[in-house]
């Protein structure tokens, strides 16, 4: 296995004819990685108002991409625009509107297709390959095909064959994004809903008293009252707010944002989110963590073609919150996510990819400029998104799909950290990821997203479907003069 290039998230790659690879970098547009090596180079970024772009497929002769490329207002309702790039002069052009996961089918009988997915229904359409436009009326051809939301990815693909009568498989089922509540979940099981509304919820993370949880249902960020059941809203569309995290008062809410850089609210809605960061010069999306506990110090990772930790000096004036000049924590050319502050604020964990996979490990805050650093290495069988427990004495992290917790001590300046234990078995349903779970203050519980299906009903396999003679169907639902 040779590693090429390093991407947080990417919506589909592909081969062109010359070797090189087009890669869909979620939050940073389409790359090119060349044949013979070297960095990603950016083929097309992402304009104003767009939210990603994917399934990219590099045309015969190499002379134009075809991609899906979905604004935020598209971003949660299944749909996007196929488009087709020309590389000579980076030239943009609309090919159909409300499609997604687009793909070339060569010649079959004179005929080229261009096939796309619409909430779970394939079309085809004759396309002109050396005009670059389609021709004629797109016709359904399959039913149910299984897809994501928001990134607009059907999953199916396709071969010629031979013979040419090709084939296709498919996976049945719908669209995938989930829809989930909220639910707090104790190390011996216990279970208990917090009562919140069903909807498409992401990145939840519990207030200092523990009694309202800030989180994202795309594109805004609301924060959920458990003891009152209200939702309230803190912004209003625009860009794609993401990953809410709360200052160590309760007052505000710091979330990071798509295309731009990190945002602050009042928890309470009193007034619009406000611009604390620009984007880096890098260019890549800023996630906020953790406060230390004074609440003047923030850590954040960027994420793009490679994930670095920074900090954030911070200063409230005037009920805002006001961030000094970001500053490097790691420069050690490993991937480094998911930064936290302990509680004394002396420490920071995180997770590297350094060994080849990412573990946990912790360092000092600020980090030592000489000799090995100090850094302790947490995790012993991989792990992801480390939280400290407020109450000293526990540090969380995710493996697998299993909450490992790991007792720790600091005596004379030193870290000393005990052996990884199984917090919670099995999450039984709930999602697990790095940005489905947080850890109440008093360190007795997380608060999950759990799937309605998961909670209320046994859950549907998707089936796996694979057809033989496509192309021979496809001749003959859609001709080419049709």
């Amino acid at each position: 296995m040779v590693r090429l290039a390093d991407f947080a998230s990417f919506a589909g790659a592909d081969w062109g004819e010359d070797g090189s690879i087009v890669v869909s970098a979620v939050t940073d547009g389409l790359l090119r990685i060349p044949a013979n090596g070297g960095p990603p180079k950016t083929v097309a970024m992402l304009g104003n108002g767009e939210f990603t772009f994917s399934s990219p497929q590099i045309l015969p002769g190499g002379k134009a991409i075809l991609f899906a490329a979905t604004t935020i207002a598209e971003a949660e309702e299944d749909k996007s625009t196929v488009e087709v790039l020309t590389l000579r002069d980076g030239h943009r052009k609309p090919l159909v509107r409300g499609a997604q996961s687009p793909r070339y089918l060569p010649a079959l009988g004179g005929a080229n297709y261009l096939v796309y997915v619409n909430k779970g229904r394939l079309f085809a359409i004759p396309f002109d390959l050396e005009k670059l436009e389609t021709r004629g009326t797109a016709v359904p051809v399959l039913d149910d095909v299984a897809y994501g939301s928001g990134l607009g990815i059907g999953q199916l693909g396709f071969s010629p064959a031979p013979s040419g009568h090709g084939a296709a498989v498919y996976r049945a089922g719908g669209s995938e994004f989930e829809v989930t509540t909220l639910e707090r979940v104790g190390p011996s099981g216990t279970r208990e809903p917090l009562g919140n509304p069903p909807g498409r919820y992401d990145n939840p993370g519990l207030s200092p008293d523990g009694k309202r949880i800030a989180l994202q249902e795309s594109p805004d960020v609301w924060v959920y009252d458990s003891q009152r059941g209200t939702m309230t809203r803190l912004t209003f569309g625009g860009v794609v707010y993401d990953h809410p995290i709360w200052s160590p008062d309760g007052r505000f809410v710091v979330f990071g944002s798509h295309g731009k850089g990190m945002f602050e609210a009042p928890a309470n809605g009193a007034s619009q989110p406000r611009e604390l960061t620009e984007r880096s010069e890098s260019k890549t999306n800023q996630f906020p963590c953790s406060f230390t506990p004074d609440g003047k110090r923030l850590a954040y990772y960027e994420r793009g073609a490679g994930n670095r930790i920074w900090t954030l000096p911070l200063e409230e004036r005037g009920g805002q919150l006001t961030a000094g000049k970001p500053e490097p924590f790691l420069k050690d050319g490993f991937n480094e996510r998911s930064p936290s502050f302990s509680p004394d604020g002396r420490w920071i964990a995180y997770a590297s990819d350094e060994s080849g996979k990412y573990e946990v490990y912790v360092r000092p805050f600020p980090a030592l400029t000489s000799g090995p650093g100090g850094k302790l290495l947490i995790s012993t069988g991989g792990g992801v998104t480390p939280h400290f427990s407020r109450n000293g004495r526990d540090l969380f992290y995710e493996s697998g799909n299993q909450i490992m917790a790991v007792s720790y001590t600091v005596k004379g300046g030193a870290f000393a950290a005990g052996i990884p234990r199984v917090w919670i078995a099995r999450l039984d349903g709930a999602l697990a990821g790095n940005s489905a779970w947080d850890v109440a203050p008093d360190g007795k519980s997380i608060v999950v997203l759990r799937p309605v299906a998961s909670a209320e009903t046994p859950s549907q396999e998707h089936e796996v479907v694979f057809l033989l003679n496509f192309f021979d169907e496809l001749r003959r639902r859609v001709p080419a003069g049709k």
